[in-house]
């Protein structure tokens, strides 16, 4: 048999820890059981479902200090600095 390739981008993997969206650093996607740290410092364990699994039944929440550190990177100001300015 022929494999089938599928591709991932690693920039659009968004791990959910805790009930809560993060973000990571990452230039290959991780094996299963692999660690993982997000941006924030909180680490897991790679586990992978199907985006639709992660939906049923609750809402995540994002993780502030993984967008604050995002928003950091790319020069873009924190939601909390704009909230502030209005």
């Amino acid at each position: 048999m022929v494999a089938a390739v599928i591709y991932v981008d690693p920039q659009t993997i968004q791990p959910v820890l805790n009930g809560k969206w993060h973000r990571m650093d990452l230039t290959a996607v991780p094996q299963p059981g692999e660690a993982v740290t997000m941006l924030c410092g909180e680490s897991g364990e790679a586990e992978f479902k199907l985006s639709g699994e992660g939906r049923n039944n609750r809402v995540h929440q994002q993780c502030e200090p993984c967008d604050d550190a995002l928003r950091q990177r790319k020069g873009i100001p924190s939601r909390h600095d704009r909230i502030g300015r209005r």
